[in-house]
């Protein structure tokens, strides 16, 4: 009898050491993100604790840095870094793709069925030579927000061309409001806003387009008009009233700007949904939205700017690049956790692009926004859209617009001096293999 049980005991105490054994441990995945004070700790909650709380053998270790792009590309170089790592864009993922630090999901792509579950371009905009390197973390397009409300008071319409949109302007300021709030301080690549504004909506989508794939020249006519309009709109005073405003404001200022009816618009991405919209708390009938006028004498229809915000990949130096990977499935086959995430944000943040239904949507979400949601969605759908030079422009080029249109609105050269540049960069992008993909219109 004592040796039966002293033989029982030894198969526990081995069962124990078998099952606490390295065989049997957790796989630990690190996943690195951008620091954001509000947003964080939501995608904490939602998608390290409960994929945590769901997964037995797997747990997530999210980390958040500020200069996210900085700090991961100091790991890699090192041989270190995440298994999942964040970058704010296509652009970024070109950069670490050409140093080796991206690994392939083509074969995750294949398993998981990827592109079947992403919009078709947003998937496209993580395709760099013919491979699957990156999956879109959110979409987001420009529109503007307009006090309702105001334009109601006033009989004011919605422009639709050049001569509507600028007898508009005309009408915002003799009431003694600026045309949009708007500014630059705190972050200067909102120039790139404004300028991709102006190449949709005046040169337009199909020559965005051709531009960007080197069918057409940056210098072309269409473009250097865009920017003499541009030039011209912006010395007008339609954001904030002059330009030296535009470089003051701040994100709190230009936002409060328009919330106290002291401008009557306000030029923003739809990740304005989370900033802006709390201004209008006590007067929440007053806001709306819609896609950013067509600017050509004949006119036609708005378009949607198509935009991807920040992207996930796997580390090529990963030694867990398999479980990494079904962590991303995890996450992008739960819209709900998707949808619960960006819905703390009003939708105007961690948006991943994926194929939504109405049904998808909780029932009592602002109608304003999922009309934002589904007509974007329906306007890609339909071929009604344009482009965001921060997506689909490579580094170099995207930089000159945000620090040298400033010398052009200073009147130091001009236009077509700038856009000389702008065709000099990309003609070196494109010899260095270093553009961004861009799907089929």
């Amino acid at each position: 009898m004592k040796i039966k049980m002293a033989y029982k005991f030894i198969g526990i105490l081995l069962s124990i050491s078998f099952l606490s054994s390295p065989l049997f441990a957790k796989t630990t995945i690190t996943w690195w993100g951008e620091f954001d004070a509000n947003r964080s700790p939501v995608v904490t909650e939602i998608v390290m604790n409960k994929f945590n709380a769901e997964h037995d053998d797997i747990e997530i270790v999210m980390e958040f840095h500020e200069e996210i792009s900085e700090v991961t590309r100091t790991a890699m170089l090192a041989g270190t870094g995440p298994d999942i790592f964040e970058t704010p864009g296509p652009s970024y993922i070109k950069m670490f793709q050409d140093a080796g630090f991206v690994k392939s999901l083509d074969e995750y792509d294949a398993k998981y069925g990827w592109q079947e579950k992403l919009l078709p371009w947003a998937y496209a905009s993580g395709v760099f030579n013919g491979e699957f390197f990156a999956i879109p973390k959110n979409y987001e397009s420009m529109i503007y927000f307009y006090n309702k409300t105001l334009f109601e008071e006033n009989g004011w319409s919605l422009p639709t061309n050049l001569t509507e949109y600028e007898a508009l302007a005309a009408e915002v300021k003799a009431k003694g409001m600026h045309p949009f709030a708007y500014g630059s301080t705190g972050w200067q690549p909102t120039h790139e806003h404004l300028v991709g504004n102006y190449y949709n909506n005046v040169a337009g989508p199909d020559n965005f387009y051709k531009a960007l794939i080197g069918e057409k020249k940056w210098t072309d006519q269409e473009f250097v008009d865009s920017l003499e309009l541009l030039k011209k709109h912006m010395l007008d005073g339609y954001w904030s009233g002059s330009l030296e405003n535009y470089y003051a404001l701040g994100w709190d200022d230009f936002n409060a700007q328009f919330a106290n009816r002291e401008s009557a618009m306000l030029m923003i991405g739809s990740w304005g949904f989370e900033p802006t919209l709390p201004g209008f708390a006590d007067k929440s009938d007053d806001w709306d939205w819609a896609p950013l006028p067509n600017m050509t004498s004949e006119g036609g229809p708005s378009n949607f700017q198509l935009a991807i915000g920040s992207t996930f990949s796997i580390n090529a130096a990963s030694d867990k690049a398999d479980t990494a990977a079904y962590v991303l499935d995890w996450l992008i086959s739960n819209k709900e956790y998707v949808l619960e995430i960006t819905g703390n944000f009003n939708y105007g943040a961690w948006l991943i692009p994926l194929k939504y239904e109405d049904s998808d949507f909780p029932g009592d979400l602002d109608p304003r926004i999922k009309r934002y949601l589904t007509e974007f969605a329906a306007a890609t759908g339909e071929g009604n859209y344009g482009y965001t030079t921060w997506s689909f422009f490579p580094a170099e080029p995207g930089v000159h617009i945000w620090k040298d249109m400033e010398v052009v609105w200073a009147g130091d050269i001009t236009v077509e001096e700038f856009l000389e540049d702008q065709q000099k960069l990309w003609d070196k992008a494109r010899e260095k293999d270093q553009l961004i993909p861009v799907g089929s219109r």
